[in-house]
C-alpha cells in the first residue's frame, strides 16, 4: 500500500513588531508604551490639548459629563489583566489636557427626534442628528472632537436594509470636517472601566490630530495601499463601483482616503468587482498623486497593494503600468476565511502539543505564490506582569487561531518582507485598544470607508483624512 504524504516548507516566525512612542522610545505593547513614554506626537507638541464638543439628549447630559470626568481618573482592569495595564487618566497618559465642552460647543438634541425613533424613520433621524451636528461648524475652531450620544431607545433605527446609522452619520460629518466619537450605552454598562477608558482615550487623541504611536522597522521609501469596493446603482439604472483607496506611509501613518467611481468592471458569482486595465491604472495613479503631494513629489521605491479578492490579469497590468519602471510593485490578496489550521508543539521528545497556540508572526510558504501568516496567536513580551509569559487574547473565543492566506500576484523575493508588512499593519488601528487586529489596517480602514461611502455617494474624488472615519 502506497502512502502519499505532502510536506510543507519550513516555517519562520517574525518578531512582534515594535512601535515608536514619545522621545522615539520603542515598545511592543501599545498601552504600556503610552504609559512609559507618552504618544509619538508629544515631540511635535500637537495637539496641545484635546477639546471636546457634545451632542446628547437633555436627559443624558449628566451621564456624558460623568463619562468625561471618568476619562480623567485612573481605572484598574477587571478583564484581560494579562494585557490591560491600569489606565492612569487621560492627561497622565497623553501628557495633554482634556478640555470639557464650553456652553457654545454643547448641543442638546431636540425632543422631536424621539418621535422619528418611535416611528422607525431611520434616515430622518440620522439627518436630524447631523443637522444638529452641523451647528458646530460655526464654532469649529473651538473644539477638536465631538462626542455624540445615541440612546438605546433609538436602537431600532441603528440598522436597516442598506442603512447603518453610524456609517450614515460619519458619511455626512466627514465632508464637514467634524471628527465624531459615537457613544452608546455599552460605554456605560461595561464592567471593566479600564477597557472602556483605554479605547475611548486613544480614539479621542487620534481624532484630535494626535499620533499615539508609529511603526518601527519598515522601509522608509515604501508605501502601502488598501483597496475596497462599494457597488452602487445610479438613478438611471447604470451600475458602477466605487473603488476606495487608502494610502499609508511606511511607519503606518499618513492615512488618506480617496474614492474613485469606476464604470469598466466585471463581477464574479459573488458580485465582487474586478476593474479593467484602465480603471486600475487610474485608481493607483490617483493614489500615487496623493502620496507624492505629501512627500515633496517623491516617488516611493516600493508600493504594496492589499485587497481581499484576487488580482485579475488586467488589474495586475494596470497596476504595474501606473508606476515607474524603478518602482517595485507588490500585489497581495489577503484572504481572511480559509480552511487552514495549525497546532503548536513543544520541543520535548517526542513532541507534545504546547499549552499555547501557534506564535503570532509565524508564516509558512505553501505554494510558489501563497503563504500562511498567523496574525493571531500567542505573543511574548507583552504580559503586563511577566514578559516571559505568553498572551493569547482570543483564547476565550477561538482556542486555535486561523491564519491569513496571502496570495502574491506581483512582487519578487521571499515572504519575509511581505509578511512583516502585513503583521506590522495589524497594530495600526488607533480606533482600537487591543494589541492587534487580525487584518492589516490597509483593509480594515478601506473597508470601513467603503461602507461609509455607500451612505453618501457624493464623496467621490475628494481626499479625506482617515480620522474622520474612525
Amino acid at each position: 500500500m502506497t502512502v502519499h504524504r505532502a510536506e510543507l516548507s519550513g516555517y519562520a516566525t517574525l518578531h512582534e513588531p515594535e512601535l515608536v512612542f514619545g522621545e522615539n522610545k520603542p515598545d511592543t505593547h501599545p498601552l504600556r508604551g503610552l504609559i512609559h513614554s507618552g504618544p509619538y506626537s508629544l515631540r511635535l507638541k500637537a495637539p496641545s490639548r484635546v477639546r471636546l464638543a457634545l451632542l446628547t439628549p437633555r436627559a443624558n447630559v449628566g451621564q456624558l459629563g460623568g463619562l468625561m470626568e471618568e476619562l480623567e481618573r485612573p481605572a484598574s482592569p477587571r478583564e484581560a489583566k494579562n494585557y490591560y495595564p491600569t489606565y492612569p487618566g487621560f492627561q497622565t497618559t497623553f501628557r495633554t489636557p482634556l478640555v470639557k465642552p464650553e456652553r457654545r460647543t454643547g448641543i442638546e438634541l431636540p425632543e422631536d427626534l424621539n418621535g422619528y425613533a418611535r416611528s422607525g424613520e431611520k434616515v430622518k433621524l440620522a439627518r436630524a442628528v447631523f443637522d444638529c451636528l452641523a451647528q458646530l461648524q460655526t464654532v469649529r475652531s473651538s473644539f477638536d472632537v465631538a462626542l455624540v450620544y445615541l440612546p438605546p431607545s433609538w436602537s431600532a433605527c441603528f440598522e436597516g436594509f442598506g442603512f447603518n446609522f453610524h456609517d450614515h452619520l460619519k458619511a455626512f460629518a466627514a465632508p464637514a470636517n467634524i471628527p465624531i466619537q459615537i457613544i452608546r450605552q455599552q460605554s456605560f454598562d461595561r464592567m471593566c472601566r479600564a477597557n472602556v477608558m483605554w479605547g475611548l482615550s486613544v480614539a479621542l487623541y487620534a481624532k484630535a490630530g494626535g499620533i499615539p504611536w508609529k511603526l518601527k522597522g519598515l522601509h522608509k521609501d515604501e508605501a502601502f495601499i488598501g483597496i475596497s469596493y462599494a457597488t452602487k446603482t445610479a438613478q438611471d439604472g447604470t451600475q458602477f463601483t466605487t473603488c476606495c483607496s487608502q494610502i499609508f506611509d511606511p511607519d503606518g501613518t499618513g492615512f488618506r482616503f480617496v474614492a474613485y467611481d469606476a464604470r469598466e468592471f466585471t463581477e464574479d458569482e459573488r458580485h465582487n468587482p474586478y476593474l479593467s486595465y484602465y480603471e486600475m491604472q487610474s485608481v493607483l495613479s490617483r493614489s500615487l498623486e496623493i502620496y507624492q503631494s505629501g512627500h515633496a513629489g517623491r516617488v516611493p521605491q516600493k508600493i504594496t497593494v492589499h485587497k481581499n479578492t484576487r488580482f485579475t490579469e488586467e488589474e495586475t497590468l494596470g497596476a504595474l503600468d501606473s508606476c515607474r519602471a524603478s518602482t517595485e510593485v507588490e500585489l497581495v490578496q489577503v484572504v481572511k476565511a480559509n480552511d487552514w489550521q495549525g497546532i503548536r508543539f513543544d520541543e520535548s521528545s517526542p513532541p507534545r502539543p504546547h499549552n499555547y497556540p501557534v506564535q503570532r508572526g509565524t508564516y509558512i510558504p505553501v505554494e510558489k505564490n501563497e503563504a500562511l501568516l498567523w496574525t493571531q496567536g500567542s505573543v511574548l513580551g507583552v504580559h503586563v506582569e511577566n514578559p516571559k509569559f505568553n498572551v493569547y487574547k482570543e483564547g476565550s473565543l477561538r482556542p486555535t487561531p486561523a491564519p491569513l492566506l496571502l496570495r502574491r500576484f506581483s512582487g519578487a523575493g521571499g515572504w519575509h518582507d511581505t509578511c512583516a508588512g502585513v503583521l506590522a499593519l495589524t497594530k495600526m488601528d488607533w480606533n482600537n485598544n487591543t494589541l492587534y487586529k487580525k487584518l492589516p489596517v490597509t483593509l480594515v480602514y478601506s473597508k470601513a470607508f467603503a461602507d461609509i461611502i455607500q451612505q453618501n455617494p457624493n464623496m467621490v474624488n475628494e481626499v479625506y483624512d482617515c480620522r474622520n472615519f474612525m
